[in-house]
């Protein structure tokens, strides 16, 4: 089970998942390109959330690669956040880190608002289906008009039977993209890596559906890779 809240696990976690992995490399370039796009293709302010921040190894990115932006990271974890600090120290003045739980998070959690550009990568799965609603409903709340929410994060394997369909992928198309070539070799060894993480990933619906409950709309996946899944909403 991860114990964000450990300030001894979250450093090892955090040394283990550096921002350069190539495992991570693929799925960040293409959150960090389609930030930048959207920011320079659409009149939104140029402010960025980051929901889940962690270590802030993205959040760094985002201030180092996308000019004339400002950031706010949340994430739940007080060790992460030192770590975040500690990450960003040198875009002093364009960013704000604040500690917030997705189970209970509201509006008021997340300062900085409105925001052109808002992200979560890997992070909402690990709140209860509740906590996840309440953390998009937050989020849609403190968006400005056009702006773009995206969804990186684990997506739960729906439909048993295609588990060798998933397997293929895994082992074909895994690699690059969050290294999905640990995911199991069977369907039941699988589920408890899943939960033997503490992870409560929705399914692809489940997540496009929560995002409509929050009030997004234009919602698409825009690119799935077996468990894992970029989803893009446009708060209206």
């Amino acid at each position: 089970m991860e114990q964000w809240n450990d300030a001894a696990f979250a450093r090892r976690w955090a040394e283990r998942n550096p921002e350069e992995s190539p495992a991570r490399r693929q799925a960040l370039d293409l959150l960090l390109a389609i930030v930048a796009d959207y920011l320079a293709a659409v009149d939104v302010p140029r402010r960025v959330l980051d929901v889940g921040c962690g270590h802030g190894v993205i959040a760094a990115r985002v201030l180092r690669e996308v000019a004339d932006t400002t950031l706010v990271g949340v994430d739940g974890s007080p060790p992460m956040l030192e770590l975040a600090t500690e990450q960003l120290a040198p875009f002093a003045g364009r960013f704000t880190l604040t500690q917030a739980d997705f189970e209970h998070m509201t509006p008021a959690d997340i300062p900085g608002g409105p925001f052109g550009v808002a992200f979560a990568v890997q992070s909402i799965h690990n709140a209860t289906d509740e906590g996840k609603k309440r953390a998009l409903a937050s989020v849609r709340a403190v968006m400005a008009p056009s702006g773009v929410f995206l969804l990186l994060d684990r997506i739960r394997l729906a439909a048993p039977a295609l588990f060798p369909v998933y397997r293929s992928v895994w082992d074909v198309a895994g690699a690059g993209f969050n290294d999905q070539r640990n995911e199991g070799r069977t369907l039941d060894e699988h589920e408890r890596s899943v939960a033997a993480r503490g992870d409560k990933p929705g399914s692809l619906e489940q997540n496009i559906l929560w995002l409509r409950e929050a009030g997004f709309a234009d919602i698409a996946a825009v690119h799935v890779v077996g468990v894992r899944a970029l989803i893009a909403a446009v708060a209206r």
